[in-house]
């Protein structure tokens, strides 16, 4: 035996549910709006000692680019090639990592 299909809601209906769920996310965006201007209204925190986190933090080395396709390589040995273009790192040659770089003498 079949179980009876519920009837289709009438148009009414199904307008008047979806005005009142536009109603409570509208409400809902309206009070996010105010906590995030209450919180933007505070005075930042100022911290009177360093904390072990901040202590901890590395700044990571850039990844090298292949220079053919400037896509960053993956971890690990390097090839003879590129894996994203198939470039030939042979083509090139090696450049020296540079320090910071100072303004060209003008002629």
């Amino acid at each position: 035996m079949r179980t009876p299909r519920p009837s289709p809601a009438s148009a009414e209906d199904l307008h008047a549910r979806l005005a009142a769920r536009i109603i409570a996310l509208e409400d809902r965006v309206r009070r996010l709006e105010a906590r995030l201007a209450l919180e933007a209204r505070k005075p930042p925190l100022v911290r009177t000692r360093a904390s072990a986190s901040a202590a901890t933090v590395r700044t990571a080395r850039p990844r090298p680019r292949c220079p053919g396709c400037t896509l960053e390589l993956p971890r690990g040995r390097r090839g003879e090639s590129c894996v994203w273009c198939g470039f030939m790192f042979a083509a090139v040659t090696r450049r020296r990592a540079s320090g910071p770089k100072s303004p060209r003498k003008t002629r």
